[in-house]
């Protein structure tokens, strides 16, 4: 915000007896700084320049400008190219040509002593950042007021240095440890693999206000922030808990032939598995706990007692034919057959595959070194792999095409699919 104050106007006398300096295309008639407790100074300039020029190229101090915004005598933005001394401004039709930016240039701290210093071919005013106490100034200032616990100096023409201590907290530099703190905290969640969905939004809302010199409000929202980043970091860690525990109850489940019920089961634990990946860890946590209570609450299917009962006369007939034959006719001897261990294509895999994890190209080596199959249990013993970890893995190496997957006695059997084998 520009300053506009009536105890300026001793410098608005002194600006019309005091000659202004002229160039080419351009007549700067007002310089105000605003300096802050961090030591960035905001600067606002003014000029008149010559409506007929299409482009003007204006000197500005305090190199490297930051955040750099001509507008227009309405307001309206032009097209500006910075400069090491200034602007190129694109002005074709402006009367005035108004520029706001931020820099660290002009200020240096000794101590607890700030230093301001610039050159000003005008009369210019600066604003000290609240409570400040001056300790000295390379001249006397033409007019001194203070406005809101801030000092403001109307400097004449010439090189001017203002040392300064500051005796306050700059709310300025409270809310931008705010965003450092809390930015750290959220960056240091996710790399835990943590999704911080809501705590992002709020950290962006944060920003945002810091911009709007908010600083109240930024402050306000990092905290919200981080304690959203922490919430889901909870959520998080509750959700694979219940995963765990739901995952453990269906394959005790299977072990037990307890069957009826757990594909339910298995499509609730698939589900909370899904919304984990997603981020959505209390949807997540939902479906594995109706997952856990779906596999504890399956039984075993109920077989037809007329169906049991003709079966067992089929097999008390089968038994005494079988009898009958094997007193008619020698016994055979069984001919003893050596297991078959399949031959797997590594590298056709890694090939086909490039961008596999490592944990899961040892899984594959492990798999292929046991005759291209082995039990899920086998894996999960042989890498101490959490049982929610071994479930992804095994669903995205099907999903890539290289595992599939069945059920032997309760159990889960992977195995290299038949392309990959020899």
């Amino acid at each position: 915000m520009r300053l506009h104050r009536p105890v300026i106007l001793a410098a608005t006398l002194m600006l019309l007896v005091l000659p202004n300096v002229y160039a080419a295309d351009y007549s700067l008639i007002n310089l105000e700084l605003v300096t802050y407790n961090d030591g960035v100074t905001d600067i606002y300039t003014s000029f008149e320049v010559d409506p007929s020029k299409v482009r003007v190229d204006v000197p500005l101090i305090g190199y490297p400008f930051q955040g750099l915004q001509a507008l227009d005598q309405d307001g309206l933005p032009l097209d500006a190219e910075v400069t090491p001394t200034g602007a190129t401004v694109d002005t074709l039709g402006s009367t005035e040509l108004d520029i706001v930016y931020l820099t660290s240039a002009l200020t240096s701290k000794l101590g607890t002593v700030w230093t301001l210093n610039f050159s000003s071919p005008i009369t210019s005013t600066v604003q000290l950042p609240p409570s400040s106490t001056i300790v000295s100034l390379s001249d006397v200032p033409l007019y001194i007021d203070t406005e809101e616990d801030s000092t403001i100096l109307v400097m004449l023409p010439g090189d001017i240095s203002v040392s300064y201590i500051t005796t306050i907290i700059d709310p300025r530099g409270i809310a931008q440890e705010a965003l450092d703190e809390a930015t750290a905290h959220i960056a240091a969640i996710k790399l835990e693999g943590v999704q911080t969905l809501e705590a992002d939004t709020l950290l962006t809302e944060a920003e945002a206000m810091f911009l709007s010199e908010e600083y109240s409000e930024t402050v306000t929202l990092a905290a919200q922030a981080m304690d959203a980043a922490d919430a889901a970091k909870e959520k998080a860690q509750q959700a694979t808990s219940m995963i765990e525990e739901a995952s453990h109850a269906v394959t005790d489940a299977e072990a037990q032939g307890r069957t009826q019920g757990i594909e339910e089961a298995k499509q609730d634990l698939d589900q909370a598995t899904t919304s984990y990946d997603e981020g959505e860890y209390q949807d997540s946590y939902t479906s594995a706990l109706q997952a856990k209570l779906a596999a504890e609450t399956a039984v075993q299917p109920q077989i037809n007692t007329m169906l049991l009962i003709g079966g067992g006369a089929l097999v008390i007939t089968l038994g005494i034919v079988g009898y009958l034959i094997a007193r008619r006719k020698p016994e055979a001897k069984p001919v003893e057959q050596a297991p078959i261990r399949l031959e797997v294509d590594l590298k056709a895999i890694f090939k086909a595959h490039m961008n596999l994890r490592m944990d899961d190209k040892e899984v594959i080596r492990f798999i292929a070194e046991n005759g291209g199959e082995v039990f899920a249990m086998e894996i999960r013993d042989r890498f101490e792999i959490p049982r929610t970890s071994l479930w992804r893995m095994i669903r995205r190496l099907i999903g890539f095409g290289i595992l599939e997957e069945r059920k032997v006695g309760g159990q889960s059997l992977v195995r290299i699919v038949g392309r990959y084998r020899k």
